[in-house]
């Protein structure tokens, strides 16, 4: 296109072309050749004049969709800023707020259009106003992204803490400012302060008791070391924190943590150790290993209860009524789960009243204890040699009461272990399938929260029927989304929508998904593109993870010889290569009809359901299409569902 500013028409070539025709017109010059020369510049000028002219409609468009694309692109800042789910806000370098959107007029209590023009300085207490000044200071000197937490004094509500992120910002028509992202931790803070006086209460406890309790890290250094730790080996706290156990050499360090590895479930177990003390004498230790693990399993590390070789018995046994000094009486009894201490347990089970008759009080005893949760099946009693003590009467006496009360099998006598508690009646038999004993467990929770049985299905129904949820299905294989929509459709009812994200989604096409969206499912390979556009439109991201079951099976497969995946996308089969074993696994494209027919029917194949859906065979499958996705994230799916529901309901929909 011929650029218009490189051709002077007017003022360097009509102009004076004119200027020179109105001379000749007053020359000798034939009138006719004049008037033929006049109309052939005329012709031209307006030929370039049409040029001109569609030069700057060309430039008129392209002014316009620069226009168009900038006016686009301010709108989706703006809904990305008005529906994010943090406070956001942007103020002048003094603090002076510019613009905010709904979720800081929510955090402050104050509607948005009041918030602006004010100074944010109004919100923090008074006593903080001075820090809160010359942090704002160092934020708009810096030049560098800041952080740090404040109080935040909003207008009807407590004092809350929020964490701020604070960048400056020096947009191209305006003075500079500062963004600032403000996110409520008062309950995190809260949280963290309650676990913090947690921990201090449970050293000072540990520090309280007279037995030598050590607390390993999960590298099995020393965490914390009681008084009675110290005042067994020697050593002090100071000396040892951070280090291993001077006592132990590294036999005993690696057995303490086999056994720890071992007992996973929390169960402990007595491992004897030859230590030494801090002034090198040995001792023949009985340690107690007690493994500590988080809510899903993960090591957190390791108790040690250590006691001198033959004074453990009577330290760490479980008894309801062991023979302790009376200065203890008012420990609680190990192995019990509720508030029993020593001396009630004795009460309860050996107080026998003037004249009465031993087997009865045992067993009003045990019953009571087992009815008010302080006694379980198991739990350990007092021995024979205890009752026989504590209550006067002869041991031939105590035993044969035992007897009798293991006939009724109210006890239970263990060799080596003693008297325990006995099991009760045989639990009722469970049910005879899996999904017989699934809906069981769903019943008998149901009752936990005085669900009514007779409610249950109408309660189900109301929760997951009322209203569908409108899931967008996101992945960049035909494979995956096939899998995504079918089984979100099918196992659980939602309506499903399909985003190809194979080369990334694209903006326009993610935003306009979203508004329809009640939630976003997809896999590991795509959440990084869509979950920030997610969580500022306010919709929940749920991941799937393959289905163990299918992995599993593959990969033992794989381990035997080569096995062969049917599918229509081949980044799909990349996907499976990286299976362990994968370079063992042919990739087979559905649409290959050569490559198909050419497989043996008697050989086992993985196949995806889109790959299902293309062929026109049968397969011996390697395992079921269906499920292919871990169920894992059920529960996250559930509440969604339940979630929407609630919400129809409440809203009348």
């Amino acid at each position: 296109m011929p650029d218009h500013h490189s051709n002077p028409l007017l003022a360097d070539s009509l102009l004076p072309r004119f200027s020179q025709l109105r001379i000749e017109a007053g020359g000798p010059q034939p009138r006719e050749t004049l008037l033929l020369e006049s109309l052939g510049e005329l012709e031209c000028a307006i030929e370039e004049l049409r040029v001109t002219e569609e030069e700057l409609r060309q430039h008129q468009g392209l002014l316009a969709e620069a226009w168009q694309a900038a006016e686009s692109t301010s709108e989706w800042n703006r809904d990305l800023f008005e529906g994010a789910a943090e406070c956001m806000l942007a103020t002048d370098p003094g603090g002076l707020i510019r613009d905010v959107n709904r979720a800081a007029g929510v955090l402050f209590g104050v509607r948005p259009e009041h918030l602006r023009g004010k100074p944010l300085a109004v919100f923090v207490p008074d006593d903080q106003r001075r820090e809160f000044r010359m942090r704002l200071d160092r934020a708009g000197k810096s030049g560098e992204p800041m952080e740090w937490e404040m109080e935040i004094a909003a207008r009807g509500q407590a004092p809350r803490w929020v964490e701020a992120r604070v960048a400056p910002f020096a947009p191209r028509t305006a003075a500079g400012g500062l963004h600032w992202t403000l996110r409520d931790v008062t309950s995190r803070r809260a949280a963290d302060q309650s676990r913090a006086e947690a921990v201090e209460t449970l050293k000072l406890a540990l520090n309280a008791s007279d037995r030598a309790t050590v607390l390993l890290d999960v590298d099995g250094t020393v965490m914390l070391w009681t008084p009675a730790a110290e005042c067994l080996l020697g050593w002090t706290e100071a000396e040892v924190a951070g280090a291993r156990v001077p006592a132990f050499d590294e036999f005993a360090e690696r057995v303490i943590e086999r056994v720890a590895a071992q007992k996973n479930g929390g169960e402990a177990a007595v491992v004897p150790v030859r230590a030494r003390t801090r002034d090198g004498a040995e001792l023949d230790l009985e340690v107690k290993v007690s493994p500590l693990a988080g809510p899903a399993g993960t090591a957190r590390g390791t108790v040690l209860h250590l006691a001198a070789a033959g004074a453990a018995d009577e330290e760490i046994v479980p008894a309801a009524a062991a023979a302790v000094p009376e200065a203890q009486a008012a420990q609680p009894v190990p192995g019990q789960r509720s508030s029993w201490s020593e001396a009630e347990a004795r009460r309860v089970l050996l107080s026998v009243p003037q004249g009465g008759d031993l087997v009865e009080a045992l067993r009003q005893g045990i019953a009571a204890g087992v009815y008010l949760g302080h006694l379980r099946p198991g739990d350990r009693l007092p021995s024979i040699r205890e009752v026989t003590r504590h209550t006067g009467h002869d041991h031939r006496y105590v035993s044969a009461a035992y007897r009798r009360l293991a006939t009724e099998g109210v006890v239970e006598i263990r060799t080596r272990h003693g008297v325990v508690v006995g099991s009760g009646p045989q639990p009722a038999e469970a049910p005879e399938n899996e999904t017989a004993a699934w809906l069981a467990g769903v019943i008998g929770q149901a009752a936990d929260v005085q669900v009514k049985v007779p409610h249950l299905p109408d309660l189900v129904r109301k929760w997951t029927a009322a209203a569908a949820v409108r899931c967008l299905c996101v992945d960049g294989t035909e494979d995956g989304l096939a899998s995504l929509t079918a089984e979100l459709g099918g196992q659980w009812g939602f309506e499903t929508r399909r985003l190809n994200a194979a080369d990334g989604p694209r903006r326009d096409d993610l935003l306009t998904a979203l508004r329809e969206a009640d939630l976003v499912v997809t896999t590991p390979f795509h959440v990084a593109s869509v979950e920030s556009a997610a969580r500022a439109a306010g919709v929940p991201v749920v991941v799937l993870e393959a289905s163990r079951e299918i992995v599993a099976a593959a990969e033992e497969r794989l381990r035997e010889g080569p096995l062969t995946a049917v599918v229509t996308d081949p980044r799909y089969g990349e996907r499976l290569r990286c299976m362990a074993g994968g370079e063992r696994l042919n990739v087979v494209l559905a649409d290959d009809v050569a490559a198909v027919e050419a497989l043996d029917p008697t050989e086992p194949v993985l196949l995806t359901r889109a790959a299902q859906q293309k062929l026109k065979r049968s397969m011996r499958l390697l395992a079921p299409v269906s499920p292919s996705f871990s169920s894992s994230r059920a529960g996250d799916l559930a509440a969604v569902l339940i979630r929407r529901n609630l919400s129809a309901l409440r809203n009348g929909g």
